[in-house]
C-alpha cells in the first residue's frame, strides 16, 4: 500500500531526542521521543556517539510503516556539542555535554590570546560550552587522528547519508566561525590545538545535503535516496517551526530557556555583548540571530518537583489556586548553585507558583536584553515543553509588557527541521512558503 507523502523532522535536544512527521498541510501527524542517552559520572556527562544514533532508530521505530512515506528529511539539535572522528568516520571520543565545564583551561588560552577581539568576531563571549573549548579540551586529553569534528545534527547527518557537513548556524556557535565575515578562524583553532580543517564544508539549511544511503536506510527504516537537509540550531528551528514571524521574538522554553529575535542585518556585537547577548547566524546564513538566556528553566523546575515530591503536571494544576505564591528565592539559589533545594515553608501549589513567577521575571530581564539589541518586538512566540503549561503561560504574560502567544506545534523545533526537509523536497520554495501552526493567545495571570 503506497503511503501518504510526509516529512520528518528530528530535534536532538540535550534532553530527548524528538521526531515529528509533517503533511502537505503543515500537520504533525506523529510524534515520537525518547531520552537523550547522556549520562554523568566521574568524568562528566557525555554520551557515546553510537549510542545516540541507537536512540535516534528507536525513535524512528516507533513511527512504524509511516517512514515508508517519508519524502524529506531534517535534522536539527544542540549546536555545541559533538565528537572528532577519524578517516573512516568512526568517533575518537564521546561527545560531551554543553554544560559539562570541561573546557575551562582551554577557554583561559584564548583569552590570553585574543581578548575581546574573539568575542566581537564569533558574536559570544568564548566559554566551556563552545565546541572549540571541548574539542581543545580532548586534544589536550592525547585525543590524536581527528579527521572532522561533527556536531550531534551532523553526526545523524553522517549516520544516514554518509556525508560530512555543517550549517551556518551550527557553525556559528562552535566559538571557531567569524559571524560577520562567515568565515572559519584558522588562528583560533591553532591556539586550542587542532587544525581548522576538522570543521566540516558548510552547506544551507534546506538544500539536499545528503541522500539517505542503503546503510543510513538499513538502520533508520528510512527509504533510500530520501533528501536529507540539516535545519540548525535548535533554538532556531524552532522559531521556524513555531509560526513566528521575523519581527517576533521568540521563547524557547526546554532544558535551556532562550529568548531568540532574528534581523537582516548584523547587529551591534558590542551592544549584544554588553547586554549578554549573543549573536549568531539564522539557518541558511540568511541574516542573523540573537539569543538571550533566560535560565535552565528546565533543570530548574525539575529539581523543585522532585524535592516536592510531585510531577510538574500535578504542581501546575495545585499553582492555578495558589495566589500570590511563596517566595522561592533561597529555593533558586540553591538550585542554581547545585545545592540540595531548601523548600520554603508553603502549600506545593504555592511555591510552584512563586517559582513560575520567578522564571516568567528571568524572561522578562532576557526579553529586555534582546530588545535592546534588536528593537522592540510586537509579540512574543512561546514554544517548546514548558508552553504547555497554562499557568507558566499566564505568569509569562502578566510579567511581560508585549502580548503573549503560545505556538499549538507540538515540537516546534523538529518541526521546522521537517520545514526545511519540505524546502530541500521541493514541496515549497523556501521556509517561509510553508504552512505555519495556529498561535493561540495568552491570557495575564491576576495577581492578588
Amino acid at each position: 500500500m503506497r503511503r501518504r507523502p510526509v516529512l520528518l523532522g528530528l530535534d536532538l535536544g540535550t534532553t530527548r531526542v524528538k521526531a515529528v512527521l509533517v503533511d502537505e498541510a503543515g500537520a504533525e501527524v506523529a510524534v515520537a521521543s525518547a531520552p537523550t542517552p547522556f549520562a554523568s559520572g566521574p568524568a562528566g556527562t557525555e554520551m557515546g556517539a553510537g549510542e545516540l544514533l541507537d536512540v535516534v532508530g528507536t525513535v524512528l521505530a516507533t513511527l512504524g510503516d509511516d517512514r515508508a512515506g517519508v519524502a524529506g528529511v531534517g535534522i536539527a539539535g544542540i549546536a555545541e556539542s559533538g565528537a572528532p572522528v577519524d578517516a573512516e568516520g568512526s568517533p575518537l571520543a564521546p561527545v560531551i555535554a554543553w554544560h559539562d565545564p570541561r573546557g575551562a583551561e582551554v577557554v583561559a588560552r584564548l583569552h590570553e590570546r585574543f581578548g575581546d577581539e574573539l568575542a566581537l568576531a564569533i558574536g559570544q563571549r568564548v566559554r566551556t560550552v563552545t565546541s572549540v573549548a571541548k574539542l581543545g579540551w580532548l586534544v589536550d586529553a592525547g585525543v590524536r587522528g581527528t579527521h572532522r569534528w561533527l556536531g550531534v545534527p551532523e553526526l545523524c547527518l553522517h549516520g544516514l547519508t554518509g556525508v560530512q557537513a555543517t550549517e551556518h548556524s551550527l557553525a556559528a556557535r562552535t566559538g571557531c566561525f567569524d559571524v560577520q565575515r562567515r568565515c572559519w578562524l584558522p588562528e583560533v583553532a591553532g591556539a586550542a590545538g587542532f587544525d581548522v580543517g576538522v570543521f566540516p564544508p558548510i552547506g544551507t539549511a534546506g538544500s539536499t545535503l545528503g541522500r539517505v544511503s542503503a546503510r543510513g536506510g538499513a538502520w533508520s527504516g528510512l527509504p533510500e535516496g530520501v533528501p536529507v537537509t540539516l535545519a540548525g540550531h535548535d533554538h532556531l528551528a524552532g522559531m521556524t517551526g513555531c509560526g513566528a514571524a521575523k519581527p517576533d521574538l521568540a521563547n524557547s522554553v526546554g532544558t535551556a530557556e532562550t529568548v531568540v529575535g532574528r534581523n537582516s542585518a548584523l547587529p551591534d556585537v558590542a551592544l549584544a555583548l554588553a547586554q549578554r547577548v549573543a549573536v549568531t547566524l539564522a539557518p541558511g546564513g540568511d541574516g542573523w540571530a540573537v539569543l538571550a538566556s533566560a535560565a535552565r528553566a528546565g533543570r530548574v523546575l525539575e529539581a523543585a518537583a522532585t524535592a516536592l515530591g510531585r510531577t510538574p503536571r500535578d504542581l501546575d494544576g495545585l499553582a492555578e489556586d495558589a495566589g500570590a505564591g511563596a517566595d522561592v528565592s533561597e529555593l533558586l539559589a540553591d538550585i542554581d548553585a547545585g545545592d540540595d533545594p531548601r523548600l520554603p515553608p508553603a502549600p506545593p501549589g504555592e511555591v510552584w507558583c512563586g517559582l513560575l513567577r520567578a522564571l516568567a521575571a528571568r524572561t522578562r530581564e532576557a526579553l529586555d536584553r534582546a530588545s535592546t539589541v534588536v528593537g522592540p518586538a510586537p509579540r512574543l512566540v512561546v514554544f517548546g515543553g514548558g508552553s504547555r503549561s497554562r499557568p507558566w503561560l499566564r505568569a509569562k504574560a502578566g510579567a511581560l509588557t508585549l502580548p503573549v502567544v503560545r505556538s499549538t506545534a507540538a515540537e516546534a523545533a523538529a518541526r521546522g527541521a521537517a520545514v526545511q526537509a519540505g524546502v530541500a523536497a521541493g514541496w515549497w520554495p523556501s521556509a517561509d512558503a510553508a504552512p505555519a501552526p495556529v498561535l493561540e493567545p495568552v491570557a495575564a495571570q491576576e495577581r492578588p
